[in-house]
């Protein structure tokens, strides 16, 4: 009887750990400790339909404490290879999509199922481009050049991402690419994305 229940607990932290990775807010907000076991653990027990609220509450709590563990080590592994990096701006820079292949110049290109995304630096550009080629200009590349170790380092791009979006700075394009990461934005959001990234280099 006793293996049964704790098979049978395994089985709801397995439910309960799975339907709270696939909500960010809610992973945020265990990792800040600012959520009610309680009242968490009813939620879900309901939304599953199964266990008894105090195994779902409990897989709540080792859930939550297994997310502020990782987080912490993931969060140190990204700040060290923010502090390894270098930082610069790049103004003049154009970003053209087209459903066509273009022989164009450019900084980094990338080939989606339905178009062509080109980066380019705009005083290259020796003709005007014609519908459907879109082009948006005045844009600042901000460029990030990190160790090699990035490329094996979960949740490198997450921390940028929302490093800016909680700045409410948009991002046009971004592409991360080896050790390089560009990140395409407004002229006039581009001075305080590069604050924002020198105060961790």
């Amino acid at each position: 009887m006793t293996i049964e229940t704790s098979d049978r607990t395994k089985s709801i932290a397995q439910l309960v750990r799975e339907t709270i990775q696939m909500r960010p807010s809610l992973l945020d907000a265990l990792n800040m400790k600012i959520v009610n076991y309680s009242a968490l653990a009813r939620i879900l027990q309901e939304e599953l339909g199964e266990g008894s609220i105090e195994a779902v509450k409990a897989a709540v709590i080792r859930v939550s404490d297994e997310i502020a563990s990782d987080r912490k080590l993931r969060e140190e592994a990204v700040l060290s290879i923010l502090k390894e990096s270098k930082v610069r701006l790049q103004d003049k820079i154009a970003v053209v999509i087209s459903p066509l292949k273009l022989e164009i110049p450019h900084i980094v290109t990338a080939h989606l199922t339905d178009q062509y995304v080109y980066v380019v630096d705009q005083t290259t550009m020796k003709r005007e481009l014609e519908d459907p080629v879109k082009v948006q200009s005045n844009l600042v590349a901000l460029i990030l050049l990190s160790p090699p170790r990035v490329e094996a380092t979960p949740g490198f791009v997450a921390f940028i991402t929302q490093l800016l979006a909680s700045r409410n700075i948009n991002i046009v394009e971004f592409i991360s690419c080896s050790t390089n990461t560009i990140i395409i934005l407004d002229g006039q959001d581009a001075l305080k994305a590069f604050s924002l990234l020198q105060n961790y280099t």
